[in-house]
């Protein structure tokens, strides 16, 4: 009958030396260890693509300035699989998958709890494996993975300082990025739409992994969890191409040919949040430019450019744009509201601000919504009132036409 370790050995090959603690002289603990050439592409990136990412990009999205210091060499990738899904005290981690750069290698490597007595040696070997991270990339690490990590580790005494590196948790960059397109942002969704990945049919499913791992412990067969490796390994190489495709489309999304649609108002948004107000102008531009079919994503990137414009003191420039807006949507309210403020108060034309309030009003009536506007409304009858005053030079006996 072949041996439990033959059978590892055929199933995963010899697993590298740990080092273990003399008293565990068979601590139950297993590491392998890969090195894949940075030219070697996962999906439609290279994994060199993360070496060259740009620093700012990184530091913008992950809310961290201290990123724009942290060479790639410094960054490791992380996933965990446990023994449950919500976490808690009675979940454990049994599988540690890691990555980071090593020279001209992207070196990734599994440690394996093979045996729960030997938890206390499992994170010494981390701890000793994980030495001088400046930086923690995970996917839904803050939420799940990292705070798990800290609780087992304080278990036996333990600290790590990866904790207290900068942490880029590429979930709510994703979700931020991609919430209006994509229905999903879970990675194994974003390796399909974002990375041209397709996972094998017998991945195993995230649901199934806590029960492999029980079941290997009641059987003690690996072949049980030769998937549950596959999963894990995936999770962590994908995370260094999302990575590096989120760092290079935020600083050239010109070049990214997956930027389509929302993307580029959501990176608008952003732009304009972090102070790249030209970069922001670019993408409401660009939205508009391409994406003629979607009505919301039109009525939002007109708003987003001309509030934009606006704080930028490019009123003309603003004012063009409300108008576009209004003559393409005629039952919106907002466009015409602007235009009443702007000829007011800027152009101090008040027979083109009595037109656009009017308008304003009129469309406000046509909405048959009178709660939600009517302090708008109050406000826009009360200037109209204030602009049939002879100061303004405005004859009272006009009515300009209500041109839509």
């Amino acid at each position: 009958m072949e041996s439990l370790e033959a059978r590892w050995r055929r199933l995963r090959g010899r697993p590298s030396e740990v080092k273990r603690p003399p008293s565990l002289p068979d601590s139950g603990i297993r590491l392998w260890e890969e090195s894949l050439p940075l030219f070697a592409w996962h999906g439609d990136l290279p994994l060199e693509a993360w070496r060259t990412a740009p620093r700012g990009a990184v530091a913008t999205l992950a809310s961290h300035p201290d990123w724009l210091d942290i060479p790639a060499e410094g960054v490791l990738f992380l996933d965990t699989e446990t023994t449950g899904l919500v976490g808690g005290a009675g979940t454990m981690i049994f599988l540690l998958g890691f990555a980071r750069i090593e020279g001209e290698a992207l070196v990734f490597r599994q440690l394996f709890l093979a045996d729960p007595a030997a938890e206390p040696a499992f994170w010494q070997a981390f701890l000793g494996l994980t030495t001088g991270v400046q930086g923690l990339v995970t996917f839904n690490g803050r939420g799940f993975d990292l705070p798990l990590i800290e609780m087992r580790l304080n278990r036996y005494g333990l600290r790590w300082r990866g904790l207290d590196a900068p942490h880029w948790d590429l979930l709510p960059t994703a979700r931020r990025l991609w919430r209006r397109r994509l229905p999903s942002r879970a990675l194994m969704a974003l390796e399909e739409a974002v990375l041209g990945l397709e996972r094998s049919p017998d991945d195993v499913p995230g649901a199934e992994i806590p029960s492999r791992y029980w079941a290997y412990l009641q059987h003690r067969d690996p072949d049980l969890l030769e998937g549950v490796f596959r999963h894990n390994r995936q999770d962590v190489l994908s995370m260094v191409t999302l990575a590096a495709r989120l760092a290079h489309l935020f600083e050239n999304p010109e070049r990214d040919p997956a930027v389509q649609g929302w993307d580029w108002v959501q990176l608008g948004q952003w732009y304009q949040e972090s102070g790249r107000w030209e970069a922001a102008e670019r993408a409401f531009r660009r939205a508009l430019e391409e994406e003629v079919g979607d009505p919301e994503l039109r009525r939002t990137a007109w708003h987003a450019l001309g509030n934009l414009l606006r704080r930028m003191g490019r009123l003309e420039e603003a004012a063009r744009v409300w108008q576009a807006w209004a003559l393409e949507f005629p039952g919106e309210v907002w466009p015409a509201v602007r235009l009443a403020r702007y000829y007011e108060r800027t152009h101090r034309d008040p027979r083109e601000a009595q037109r656009w309030a009017r308008i304003a009003l009129a469309r406000i009536d046509a909405q048959g919504d009178p709660d939600r506007w009517a302090s708008l409304r109050q406000s826009l009858a009360r200037r109209l009132a204030q602009w049939r005053d002879p100061l303004w030079g405005v004859d009272p006996g006009r009515r300009p036409g209500l041109v839509e």
